[in-house]
């Protein structure tokens, strides 16, 4: 029994030890977390409970193999979601359980189906709104210039932003996919400051916005992606230009 408790002890996930009669006989640390210190002993269909889990433990010890289960938990950070492992040792010789901590998978693919559907409604707006204006421009509009133009300049701004979020969205593919890629190329982030200002240029004239900058006439060479960086300040500068309003001053600052 005692080598039983140490190796339980040792393993790097919670786990908990039932012998052949399907009563806990051993639980590390981290079991104890999970499930309480008041099981060891008890038969598994009192010390766990959850339809799931108590289903992959009687499968495990009447067939052997293993079986998974989801079983939910609780910790200080609230909901937790787990999955159990049920691995049998043997005929007649219990099961080992083991979880393993789902919480931050599940939460990453809530917000990547929140993100897809996000981005399906931005998408189908503006193509909404252009196959709406040609239809019109081949109909009711089709003799009339004045409309024709009007609609034409609303489907180019349309058109843009579509743009926009496409380019965004190839940005964020193409980052996780090189998420762990260190890059080795220098990149001078003054110049890819100026170069942005330049494109935005027109967007701060028209709106009246004073542009100051500080610390972009010297290079300032970082190790780098070129064009994230590029979409890192675009970013920025495009918000402060949004946001400065009619007349007002934004200041970009490189240290």
């Amino acid at each position: 029994m005692a080598m039983k408790n140490r190796l339980v002890d040792a393993l790097p996930l919670p786990a908990v030890l039932l012998g052949s009669d399907g009563r806990v006989v051993a639980m590390n640390s981290l079991a104890k977390t999970v499930f309480g210190l008041r099981i060891e002993g008890l038969h598994f269909m009192s010390a766990f409970r959850q339809p799931a889990l108590l289903e992959a433990i009687d499968s495990a010890l009447r067939d052997g193999g293993q079986t998974h289960a989801p079983y939910l938990a609780k910790d200080a950070r609230g909901d937790i979601a787990l999955e159990a492992t049920c691995g049998s040792l043997g005929p007649d010789a219990g099961l080992l359980i083991c979880l393993e901590d789902r919480t931050a998978t599940k939460a990453a693919g809530q917000m990547r189906r929140d993100f897809v559907a996000n981005v399906s409604h931005e998408l189908r707006t503006p193509l909404t709104a252009l196959l709406g204006f040609i239809e019109t421009l081949r109909g009711a509009a089709r003799d009339d210039p004045e409309a024709r133009d009007r609609f034409l300049g609303i489907m180019e701004r349309e058109a843009n932003r579509m743009t926009r979020l496409v380019t965004d969205l190839l940005s964020l593919s193409r980052v996780e996919a090189e998420e762990r890629v260190a890059p080795t190329e220098p990149v001078d982030l003054a110049g890819v400051a100026r170069s942005v200002l330049a494109t935005l240029e027109p967007m701060a004239r028209e709106g009246g916005i004073d542009v100051q900058t500080t610390g972009l006439d010297q290079p300032v060479v970082v190790r780098g992606d070129s064009d994230q960086l590029a979409q890192v300040v675009t970013n920025l500068v495009e918000n402060a230009l949004k946001y400065a309003g009619d007349g007002g001053r934004v200041d970009l600052t490189l240290n």
